[in-house]
């Protein structure tokens, strides 16, 4: 066995197995899926989010002047703005489904519990007016979303699998009926946890649960999991994992909510006309993740002006396409980079030249 047979055979016995029960993880898979199905809103409104506010600013001023930049915000407010009233549905809705629950019921107790932990009071102590802070709906709740998703989730799954609190009522009774019956106490049970949880976080200094979740455990892991070389790091890792075949996606699944937070608190920031938060840090994630894991869009344009192969010119021009959405697998199994020593240090640092 040559030494980079042997290389293989340990990345292969301590990396696999990792991978596996990571991509095998709940937790990790309904983020993942979680954030996928959001991206029809986010893409789309993302268009309106640079019309509305054009970085041209005699074209900005003029979209304000006759009013149409407030309409074009209008779309990312009620899109991009409230993301995490959308992600605390869809991630509940995917653990509980890939737990063999009702995803749908899973998600509406989860939307529920999240809308019930935020202020629902704004303006001055003296004078409140009711309503939902849509800073909390945002970037501001994108982290309480995601543990509320996930913890609801979770007891929902476990409740509905116990038959002591499902309600079951008699076969006479229309399925329609006792379906939407069935979860009662379940729900009461929920409400009643994330009752005591609102009102003990309530009585603390923080206030509410969005308060005490931003300042201690998004502000630092945005600071340290968002920082460059963590985000050079996780890609680099990635790179070499998908080398070896071993898909990066569970790994690069770990580091989207914290991109996630950044890029909707840049939006807010854009939309303020403020000077944009971790600026470095969102060109930094652009640059190194421009296409499929290892940047292989630049070896298939080097292909197309340089390469003499017809099968790798070839190659080039059916790959080209799909790997500008980050779709690369036909190049690095079809060309292939896996397994070819000649290729593995271009590939590996190829993020980080980038």
């Amino acid at each position: 066995m040559g030494d980079f047979d042997a290389v293989q055979a340990k990345m292969e016995k301590f990396f696999v197995p990792m991978m596996n029960k990571l991509g095998n993880n709940k937790v990790l898979q309904s983020i993942s899926n979680g954030v996928m199905m959001t991206l029809p809103l986010t893409l789309g409104a993302s268009v309106f989010t640079i019309l509305g506010n054009f970085p041209v600013p005699v074209v900005s001023e003029y979209l304000i002047k006759i009013g149409v930049a407030e309409h074009l915000n209008a779309i990312s407010g009620a899109t991009i703005g409230i993301l995490a009233l959308f992600i605390s549905f869809t991630v509940a809705y995917n653990f509980t489904k890939l737990s063999g629950a009702d995803g749908v019921r899973g998600g509406l107790f989860s939307l529920a519990s999240f809308l019930i932990l935020m202020p629902q009071t704004v303006g001055k102590a003296s004078n409140p007016i009711g309503a939902f802070a849509t800073s909390y709906l945002g970037s501001s709740g994108l982290f309480v979303a995601f543990i509320v998703a996930l913890s609801v989730a979770k007891i929902y799954v476990v409740l509905v699998n116990n038959k002591k609190v499902v309600i079951k009522l008699p076969e006479s009774v229309p399925p329609m009926v006792a379906q939407n019956f069935e979860p009662l106490l379940v729900g009461l049970i929920i409400f009643i946890i994330i009752f005591v949880v609102r009102l003990v976080i309530g009585y603390t200094s923080y206030g509410n649960l969005f308060d005490l979740i931003n300042k201690i455990i998004a502000a630092p892991l945005m600071s340290v999991g968002g920082s460059i070389p963590a985000i050079m790091l996780v890609y680099v890792l990635a790179n070499v994992l998908f080398f070896f075949g071993i898909h990066p996606s569970p790994l690069q699944a770990i580091l989207s909510p914290i991109i996630l937070g950044m890029q909707m608190e840049a939006v807010k920031n854009l939309q303020n006309h403020e000077s944009i938060s971790y600026l470095t840090n969102l060109v930094t994630f652009d640059f190194i993740n421009n296409d499929g894991t290892g940047s292989t869009l630049s070896l298939l344009v080097a292909i197309l002006i340089f390469g003499r192969s017809k099968r790798y010119r070839t190659l080039a021009k059916l790959s080209a396409a799909p790997n500008i959405f980050g779709i690369n697998e036909p190049v690095i199994f079809g060309l292939p980079i896996m397994f070819n020593p000649i290729l593995f240090i271009p590939f590996v640092l190829s993020s980080v030249v980038s």
